[in-house]
């Protein structure tokens, strides 16, 4: 499921008592592309429930996916499939009074990548010398630990696309890596990769990106997380447009994320919590996927599933897995409820 026309605008998260005071959604009248031939339909049922106040949440005027969707719309002429996925813990987690990073030397000219094979020794190569292979491979490049001080909170996240954890500087990394995480061509996701090092004089000493993304025939994405209001200000775009540049040379793709509306990162974050056996799941999501042969609430779908034989609290925990899986769509824009209406991509 690939959902259009979110705002990627960063704003307070308010609290679950607090969304009827929260501003009210704003859709534009662009057809969410994702939905098919329900795109009609879904904007005009949103924009009614949204005139009757019942949907309130900061504004949906951007698709906080773009910069992926953009990615993976562009695959190279000859691309490997991403393999040897990291299972396992690869962070370094240490006392809050902590704060060593791995760092390489400065060129005399130009710029230099530094990565780690194993979280304490640093290799510098050339930028262009950072494969996918390498990058599969290299350990943070820094350690994660929290102090009182801090004003953003270092997370461990696990993902379903590593099958281990991964190391966030804040609560906003946390939101991108779980993006990243439901992206069908994500396939790698690894956390402060490498540090650049530049020459003297240059705009930057050391750049270490927040994230980069592998995916099968695709090149490498980096991606820096910053909110809207880091990401505006002169001196970060200037340093973005050289790291950009520099990255570019490489062949390597780069982007600024600045955040996603309350509602998706609710939604996102509901159905990745959703736990079913792979035995339960391959037995029971075609069975699922079959029986909503038309979009309906998921009530509705719950009580046939449970019509044959699978208990209805387990349906449920079984369609927020096949919304996570994108086996069943249902749209992001609102709050998914069990009156919310769920179809399958057949439908």
């Amino acid at each position: 499921m690939r959902p259009t026309n979110l705002s990627s605008a960063a704003e307070a998260d308010p609290a679950p008592d607090q969304f009827r005071r929260s501003p009210r959604v704003q859709v534009t009248n662009v057809l969410p592309a994702w939905a098919g031939d329900l795109a009609e339909t879904l904007l005009r049922d949103s924009e009614r429930l949204i005139h009757r106040g019942r949907t309130r949440v900061g504004g949906w005027d951007a698709d906080p996916m773009t910069i992926l969707n953009s990615w993976a719309a562009h695959p190279r002429v000859r691309g490997k499939r991403v393999i040897g996925s990291v299972w396992g813990l690869r962070m370094r987690f240490h006392r809050p009074w902590s704060t060593y990073r791995l760092k390489p030397g400065s060129p005399s000219e130009g710029v230099v990548a530094g990565y780690s094979a194993d979280g304490r020794t640093v290799r510098t190569v050339q930028v262009a010398d950072l494969t996918a292979e390498i990058l599969s491979a290299a350990h943070p490049m820094r350690e994660f630990s929290r102090r009182l001080t801090q004003a953003h909170k270092p997370v461990a996240v696990w993902t379903h696309t590593t099958g281990s954890l991964i190391g966030a500087e804040s609560h906003l990394e946390r939101d991108f890596i779980t993006l990243a995480d439901f992206h069908p061509a994500v396939r790698y996701i690894g956390g402060q990769p490498f540090t650049l090092a530049f020459e003297p004089g240059a705009l930057c000493k050391l750049h270490t990106p927040d994230l980069v993304l592998l995916g099968d025939g695709l090149p490498p994405l980096v991606v820096d997380v910053k909110n809207a209001e880091q990401a505006s200000t002169p001196k970060w775009r200037a340093r973005a447009s050289l790291i950009r540049d520099v990255l570019a040379e490489a062949g390597i793709g780069y982007e600024v994320w600045t955040g996603m509306p309350r509602l998706m990162q609710a939604n996102l974050e509901n159905f990745t919590e959703a736990r079913v056996p792979e035995p339960s799941y391959l037995r029971w999501a075609p069975v699922a996927a079959e029986l909503c042969s038309r979009p309906m609430p998921v009530v509705e779908l719950v009580t046939r599933i449970a019509a044959r034989g699978y208990e209805p609290g387990f349906a449920m925990m079984l369609i927020r897995r096949m919304l996570w899986r994108r086996d069943l769509r249902t749209d992001m824009r609102l709050p998914f409820r069990s009156t919310s209406i769920v179809w399958t991509v057949a439908s």
